[in-house]
């Protein structure tokens, strides 16, 4: 990986984890494929040791912001 693709992921990776950082700390998030809840400091944990479940995670956030931007959030 060049030295500007290595930039552009770890600047992925800050932003999802001060998104992580403002949801409260109580908050739990389940992953079906590991059948458990998962706390917001686990879920940064996840993040920042870049493990299969932390670049998920960085991958839904990521496309949260882009559909958000360009405004096709469904409402629920």
């Amino acid at each position: 990986m060049s030295e500007k693709n290595q930039e552009i992921e770890e600047m992925k990776k800050e932003i999802v984890i001060e998104r992580l950082r403002q949801a409260p700390s109580t908050i739990k998030i389940a992953f079906g494929s590991i059948n458990e809840f998962m706390a917001r400091d686990e879920l940064i944990e996840q993040v920042e040791k870049g493990t299969d479940i932390g670049k998920k995670i960085i991958k839904i956030q990521l496309e949260y912001l882009k559909a958000f931007k360009k405004g096709t959030l469904q409402r629920g």
